[in-house]
């Protein structure tokens, strides 16, 4: 048995006792991708099918629900049922809350802040359990080396368990001699559709993610987020490598100070990843052409110039990073340091004004894979090149921010802007697909409210304002679409060289009006 059976327990919902709530809206399930039928499926890479799988499988879930089972499997005091509100998610689902617990000293209510996570029936079955138990350890080991992270909560559920083979564990009962006692992470349940999915708490992460802070941004806050991305990178490139951990596992045999469990389960995480297809790893990107292609097919991606556009990116992508695909650094990655996935941490009465010296944090964990490193630079050049004036320029001071703490090669250097490329190109056509398929979530009040400020509720992926009859999808899939399409624009017209000039250029040109304090909690 897997070592994250220990950290999760399954359970039902509820008695299907809803209070007051609405039964959940029918959801119009459009028919298969023309290009995923059963005639092609043996044709079709796994990174397709696990994508449009994620979108048949997404959450049905309603808010009592989850409240049901947060006072039912968790200690969290008291939970404030009017606070519980979703958020925007892509495959998830999520809702934030807040409850209250006693002072033991003055007796006066104290707030905590949380979010409940429901997983994809993906990761919420067979498997891909492991997914979600190395996300866990991910977590962990970041918050281990400086880097602000969400803290995962423990629920009442307990089990006991002792070591097995290779970062494995064995369920036991309570007698058993030299068990040890975890508290469940995950709890899973059937909802009400049948389907199973996990559910986990995270303690919530107060400030405002970069998309909320207002714009213009200074050349200190992009060089300041480049070093927070730089810092992320720093530590995963400290997590062993499969052949690093054969050399601790030798040296704990000469007395060193590793142990075998905590090697193995680096190992285990590793594994599970490395075999993790996820469309949203570019390892993967030439799969997207297939989602394209659907898009195509069902004539709802008709603007020949995107789509030349797109096509550039991909015929790029083949001679340019394939060639040297097996000489970039390999790792272990968030994958989804995108402007949503980053927050700024408050500091002051002032929630808009941010101080120089701003810190930052990371959510979601639900892309990681193991993969070229310089994909995590890439993903979060990406992101920062949106709604800028000069998207290269920008680019260039946060990748500053990266390389005073985690450089870069030669090597990924040249190939960095055609996988920015290659990025931006993922979320366009995979935001336009998920959108026009109607599969993406039900329609949902708290979402919508959730997304208000981050894009138009009605808002059409070509970017222009949807007619009266356009279907609304979940729209938090819209929120890069317009602003995506200008930055691709921007940077095909500059070329592939020209920004690999321009990244150092323009970093040094800045270098000596910016300070980045190296050493100011951020580790060498």
């Amino acid at each position: 048995m897997n070592g994250h059976v220990m950290l999760e327990a399954t359970t039902s919902s509820g008695d299907g006792r809803g209070g007051d709530q609405p039964p959940a809206k029918a959801r119009k399930i459009v028919a298969a991708p023309k290009g995923l039928g059963p005639h092609a499926m043996k044709n079709v890479p796994s990174s397709v099918l696990d994508e449009s799988e994620r979108k048949l499988r997404r959450p049905k879930v309603q808010t009592h629900e989850v409240y049901g089972l947060l006072r039912a499997h968790y200690d969290l005091g008291d939970i404030d049922r009017e606070s519980l509100k979703e958020l925007p998610s892509y495959d998830d689902k999520n809702w934030y809350f807040c409850a209250y617990t006693d002072d033991p000293k003055t007796g006066e209510k104290v707030k905590h802040e949380y979010v409940a996570k429901v997983h994809n029936g993906m990761d919420s079955s067979g498997v891909s359990r492991g997914v979600l138990a190395a996300q866990e350890r991910i977590i962990g080991y970041l918050a281990a080396h400086g880097v602000e992270v969400p803290n995962v909560v423990k629920s009442k559920l307990a089990m006991y368990t002792t070591p097995g083979p290779n970062g494995t564990v064995n369920l036991v009962s309570e007698g058993t001699p030299g068990a040890k006692r975890e508290f469940c992470t995950r709890v899973t349940f059937l909802a009400s559709n049948q389907v199973a999915h996990t559910m986990r708490v995270l303690t919530y992460v107060r400030g405002k993610t970069i998309v909320q802070v207002p714009m213009p941004h200074s050349i200190d806050f992009v060089r300041r987020s480049g070093l927070f991305v730089g810092q992320v990178c720093h530590a995963l490139s400290k997590w062993p490598t499969p052949k690093e951990m054969e050399i601790q596992q030798d040296r704990r045999e000469l007395g060193d100070a590793v142990t075998l469990p905590y090697v193995e389960q680096h190992a285990m995480c590793w594994k599970v990843l490395t075999s993790r297809s996820r469309l949203w790893d570019l390892r993967f990107f030439m799969d997207v052409q297939h989602f394209m292609t659907d898009l195509i097919m069902r004539e709802l991606f008709e603007d020949e110039t995107r789509i030349m556009m797109c096509n550039t990116v991909f015929n790029a992508f083949k001679h340019l990073v394939l060639p040297v695909a097996d000489k970039l650094r390999i790792g272990i990655l968030h994958n989804d340091l995108n402007e949503q996935n980053i927050i700024a941490l408050e500091s002051g009465p002032d929630p808009v004004k941010f101080p120089a010296n701003v810190k930052f944090a990371a959510i979601d964990f639900g892309d990681v894979v193991v993969s070229w490193r310089v994909n995590e630079i890439a993903v979060a050049c990406a992101y920062c090149a949106l709604d800028k004036e000069d998207p290269v320029h920008d680019m260039s001071m946060m990748l500053a921010g990266i390389q005073s703490v985690y450089p870069l090669t030669p090597l990924e250097m040249r190939v960095l802007p055609c996988l920015i490329a290659a990025r931006l190109v993922t979320s366009l056509i995979m935001g336009m697909y998920s959108y026009h398929m109607q599969i993406v979530g039900e329609q949902n009040d708290h979402a919508s409210d959730a997304a208000a400020g981050q894009a138009n509720s009605n808002a059409d992926p070509s970017g222009e304002p949807a007619s009266a009859d356009t279907p609304r999808g979940n729209v938090y899939v819209l929120t890069t679409q317009k602003s995506a399409w200008t930055a691709l624009t921007r940077i095909l017209t500059v070329g592939a060289e020209t920004m690999f000039k321009r990244f150092i250029i323009d970093a040094y040109s800045e270098g000596s009006s910016v300070v980045v304090p190296q050493a100011a909690g951020y580790p060498a």
